[in-house]
Formats: C-alpha cells, structure tokens, sequence
C-alpha cells in the first residue's frame, strides 16, 4: 500500500562512457550549467519547492563528481544519497556475447531493487536523463499525483530542439511504488537489450537504468494503465544538443534575468565598441561575479561563467563561455558553446546559427 506522505526524488542519467547525451561535449550532463547554476543543481531547486526530502542520484561513473558538488543535500533541505556505478562484467574482464546480456539484465534488476529500497512504499519523482523543467512545475506535477493518483504522471518527455532530434530516453515523472511489480522481463525485452549493436553501445549499467522509464510507461499505457502526460507549456530545458543547450540557456535567462550573477550597470549602447570606454551589456545576459570582461560587447542570450577572461573589443551574443574559458580581443562570437578552459585567440571568428551551432570543447 502507498505511504500518504511526502514523495522521494530520483535522478538517473547515464555517464560519459555509457554513451550520454552529451557527446558534443567532455562533460557531465547533468553538470552542465544552465544560466551559471549547473542543471542538477536546478534540478534539486524543483524538488526542494516540490516538498521532496529525500533524493536518490544515479549517474553511473559521474556519480562521484555531483556527490562532491552536491554533497548531502543540506542546501535543499533535503537528504541525498548517491547509487554508485556498476560495470557491465562485474570485474568478470571479457565475456561472450550471451554472457553479458545475461549479466547486464540480471544488473539491470538488481539496480531496480536497489532503486526500491529507497523509494519503498512511497510515490517518486524521477528525472531520466539531463532534462529540467521550470523549477514550479515540479511542485505542480507532485501536486497533479497527490489529487488522482495514477500510475504515472509524465512531463518533458520530448528532450531535443526539435521533435527530430529529441532524446526520447529522457523525461520526468511521478511514479507509482507499484511501478515495480510492472518491471517483467517482456518489459525488459522491449528496451532491446537483445540487440547486439545496442548492448555495444552500454558500457554501464547505469546507462541502461538511465533509460529505463519510458518503455516501462510506454507498455503500462498499451495495457490500458492510466499514464497521464502533463506537458509544461514551454519544451524542457535540455543539454542534449548544443543547439538546444543553447535555446535552453535563452529560455532560462528570460526567466531568471541576471540577478545570480553580477549586476552591471547597462551602458549606452554604442554604435563602434571599439570607441566605447564602457562594457556594453545587452540583456538577457549573466555574467559571473569572477569574470574579468575589458571593453566589450555582451548579448543578447549569453552566459559568462565563473573565471572567464574577455579581452578588448570583443563581441559575444547568443553563446555560453564556460568557466575558465578566455577569449582574445576583437574575437567575435554568436551562436556557439565555449567549453571549460578553452582559449579563443585574437580575433578569431566563431560564428554558429540557431539550427547549427558552434562548439569549442572544453579542455
């Protein structure tokens, strides 16, 4: 029988060597920042106003390295604990083929059990993959569950720029305890872990845990379960894509504005920046309080994040710069993704388009 108190929080992604979502870059998804506060980060800022207490993160390999940004969750008010990686082969070295599909489904259920004894009898809000709503949506779906429990209310299901390039493994949800007794191995089979080419493909199990949702839901929908889908107006934010990272931190910006970073005063806008003794800062933009910005041009849509050097006479607009990054004078910058601790020589050119943007990877 469900418990009648608060809900738990999950958070699953896969890790960098299991194939994660953010191949165009060398860093963790759920680390990514997003208007200056990485995504897990936000993410917590949700459950924290959704009442969540109790937060459960899994992101294989990586898992370690939010543990030390995240800590024990006091900053949320909440308690976190972290499900540290299981590989593939158990330390077994090289199996055969049909050893190791019959290791990474035995992992699979036990990573199910483990996920169990934490959430035990209580519902759970789960984000699958580096995907954030607006922070009150999440208060708003816990709220949607609590009046008609369902099996399943599902929101963000959709984690790209577009529907052609949406990360469909990707979602958030308030789920049901019974969940679990749902988790056959039809259910299993359906996620095509019988696939040689996909089992390549996993070099983790967190990976496939990651992933795990949405066939689950797909097939409880396909036998009449009630599966509700609660869709914020606007798409979720995603770092799938760096054009949708990109679009992400545009959107995110418009609604937080710049009071996280540092407050500058908006100059005239000047027609020659090069003749302008002021920063010209076009909002929205966020500029980190470390950053060290000369005579230059800033926005509109820009992220400057911690540590960030921008020589004289820059211009940068629609872009992130990472933290670390430093970006010569009279370089020129629109639609692309400056990676942690890269370094744009003077006057480079670096021009990207909403549809194709362009990305310096960190270092």
């Amino acid at each position: 029988m469900e418990d009648s108190g608060s809900v738990k929080g999950v958070i699953l992604t896969a890790d960098r060597d299991a194939g994660g979502s953010v191949a165009w870059d060398r860093g963790t998804g759920l680390l990514l920042p997003l208007a200056n506060t990485p995504m897990v980060e936000r993410i917590l800022d949700g459950y924290e106003r959704a009442g969540v207490k109790e937060t459960l993160i899994a992101a294989g390999r990586d898992t370690g390295e939010i543990a030390a940004l995240c800590g024990d969750g006091a900053r949320w008010d909440m308690t976190l604990a972290y499900l540290a990686c299981r590989d593939g082969t158990d330390g077994q070295g090289v199996v055969e083929q049909g050893e190791q599909v019959e290791q990474v489904e035995q992992g699979l259920f036990e990573r199910v059990r483990e996920l169990a004894a934490f959430t035990k009898n209580a519902p759970f809000l789960v984000t699958a993959g580096p995907v954030l709503l607006e922070t009150d949506v999440y208060r708003s779906l816990v709220h949607s569950y609590c009046e008609s429990r369902p099996w399943v209310i599902r929101a963000g299901r959709r984690a790209g720029n577009t529907a052609g390039d949406a990360d469909r493994a990707a979602g958030i949800y308030v789920i049901t305890p019974r969940i679990y007794d749902s988790m056959t191995p039809r259910i299993f089979d359906s996620m095509a872990l019988h696939d040689t080419g996909a089992l390549e493909k996993v070099d983790s199990r967190d990976g496939i845990l990651a992933g795990l949702f949405g066939p689950v839901l797909d097939e409880l929908a396909a036998r009449g379960e009630t599966v509700l889908d609660r869709d914020p107006d606007n798409p979720p934010f995603s770092v799938g894509s760096p054009e949708a990272y990109l679009d992400s931190n545009e959107r995110l910006l418009a609604s937080v504005g710049a009071s996280d970073g540092e407050e500058i005063a908006l100059p005239e806008i000047m027609d020659d920046n090069f003749s302008s003794p002021n920063l010209v800062l076009r909002p929205p933009a966020i500029v980190d309080a470390t950053a060290e910005l000369e005579r230059c041009r800033i926005g509109p849509g820009v992220c400057i994040g911690h540590g960030v050097r921008i020589g004289h006479g820059a211009a940068i607009e629609h872009s992130v710069v990472m933290e670390g990054a430093d970006i010569g004078d009279g370089a020129s910058i629109s639609h692309a993704v400056i990676g942690r601790n890269a370094s744009i020589e003077n006057r480079a050119v670096i021009h990207g388009r909403a549809d194709r943007a362009r990305v310096v990877r960190s270092r």
